[in-house]
């Protein structure tokens, strides 16, 4: 029952907080659900530990990409700031998983899902992006 109550925590988080309406970058609904990503998810992860790591990793290369992608738009590129859904770098986002992870039990996924988690790509990183974004005025002026 603990676990059910987790794991639904987990995926409200994930839909919430690094997926809340931002204006730009916004993608409504549950991350990874559908299309390449939910292939890509497939393919990498062998359990739900590792679809954890792979939520952090994701989110971790979507902050790059938002910088990135402001950056060259302030620089005069056009650019494409909608939802990532289908457009992430998964050979990129997969280089990114700590070697020796194949494999491994969720129990044993566990410190580097809380290594990951803790470094706040989801929270305080994601809001540090779009104010980036927002002080180039790319996005909109409210994450200021």
């Amino acid at each position: 029952m603990l676990k059910r109550a987790l794991a639904a925590v987990f995926l409200s988080a994930m839909a919430t907080s690094a997926w809340a309406d931002h204006g730009d970058f916004h993608c409504s609904g549950i991350p990874f659900a559908t299309g390449p990503d939910k292939e890509a998810v497939d393919q990498l992860a062998h359990n739900n530990g590792m679809r954890k790591i792979l939520f952090f990793l994701a989110v971790q290369w979507e902050n790059e990409e938002m910088r990135r992608l402001c950056d060259a738009a302030a620089n005069g590129e056009g650019i494409d700031t909608s939802c990532f859904d289908g457009r992430r770098d998964w050979t990129a986002i997969a280089s990114r998983i700590p070697d020796g992870l194949e494999g491994k039990s969720n129990k044993e996924l566990r410190p580097v899902m809380l290594k990951l988690q803790s470094q706040e790509h989801h929270t305080t990183k994601r809001a540090e992006a779009l104010r980036h974004c927002a002080n180039l005025g790319v996005v909109d002026s409210s994450f200021k």
